[in-house]
């Protein structure tokens, strides 16, 4: 639906997205002077009272998180028994904003925007929730006072959830970054979260999806090819990134933290094995080359050229005087 002009001290300013489900807007807090985000129950919808309370249930739920990567929910309403509710808007879009095919992200950057997405998932299974639609799309990018970026985890699919348990829906989820259990839709746990952001992972550091088939591509799932062998990745990340996206869950990674834990090992290993970085002939931050005990023999050539200075020094002082007393 299009919403009104004004909501309260709210004025709308543009429409940002629509889908099947729900549309949001763009609007504009002129007391606070801040932009916030309204997202409104698709009208189709709207005339469902049990569609009408699970839509603000997840309004609730992300109240109730109440984390930097989770956005934030500020006021709930209804404009002419539509729901909506009121919340973080990203003014710098998703981290699908942020892809182009065959192009990936410097793994540095992919994975500091996968570990803050994890934060977000694991506020949000602490409080029992699982996502369940992970994808670029619905992680959400804020920029901060310090100009840097931040994360938000976005649109739950709790409603979502409810019209598949009622059998009105086929299946709650991207089938590019989604669990293969989740084309059956049951028996899920948070490994489902777990396997859809290592997708987004593959994607954020190979620029090519994890699977281009749909729902029949989960039939028979199949890990893809091992990042390493189809782009400019350290080969540190491949295992942590295949086992996050292992067919069956009891494979993954047990939840989100852990994952992003290896993940972050990972850089530090592929960090130690790339070596000193060279500029203009001079070299820096980086292991040695020339191993531990020639690095401690060069340290150590000017202390002794220094003593056997000094020696030489005080045999000739000794002699002089000698020679002087006779």
């Amino acid at each position: 639906m299009s919403l009104p002009e004004r909501l309260g001290r709210l004025r709308r300013v543009d429409r940002i997205g629509a889908g099947g489900f729900a549309t949001v807007w763009l609007y504009h807090d002129d007391e606070l002077d801040s932009p916030v985000a309204v997202k409104a129950l698709a009208d189709n919808w709207a005339q469902r009272e049990d569609v009408c309370e699970r839509f603000l249930e997840e309004a609730r739920i992300l109240r109730r998180a109440d984390s930097d990567h989770v956005v934030r929910v500020y006021d709930i309403g209804a404009v002419d028994g539509t729901p909506y509710f009121v919340m973080s808007y990203a003014d710098r879009g998703s981290l699908a904003d942020l892809l182009e095919p065959g192009v990936p992200l410097p793994a540095a950057r992919a994975v500091d925007l996968l570990a803050q997405a994890g934060d977000g998932l694991a506020v949000l299974h602490r409080h029992g929730v699982i996502h369940r639609d992970v994808k670029p799309q619905n992680l959400l990018i804020r920029s901060t006072p310090d100009g840097g970026e931040r994360v938000m985890v976005a649109d739950l699919g709790v409603a979502k959830a409810m019209l598949h348990a009622s059998g009105l829906t086929q299946v709650v989820g991207t089938p590019a970054y989604m669990a293969p259990e989740q084309a059956i839709g049951i028996g899920l746990d948070l490994r489902a979260d777990v396997h859809a952001l290592g997708a987004v992972g593959y994607h954020l550091m190979t620029g090519r999806l994890v699977r281009d088939g749909g729902i029949g591509s989960l039939a028979v799932p199949s890990l893809p090819p091992a990042p390493s062998t189809v782009a400019a990745v350290a080969p540190a990340f491949d295992e942590v990134l295949l086992r996050s996206l292992a067919p069956a869950p009891e494979d993954r990674w047990p939840d989100v933290p852990t994952f992003v834990d290896a993940l972050r090992a990972a850089e530090r290993d592929a960090a130690s094995v790339a070596g000193p970085v060279r500029t203009a002939g001079r070299s820096h931050a980086g292991p040695s080359h020339a191993g531990p005990g020639r690095a401690a023999g060069a340290r150590l050539l000017p202390v002794l050229l220094l003593s056997l200075l000094v020696l030489a020094l005080t045999f000739g002082v000794a002699y002089g005087v000698t020679a002087y007393v006779r």
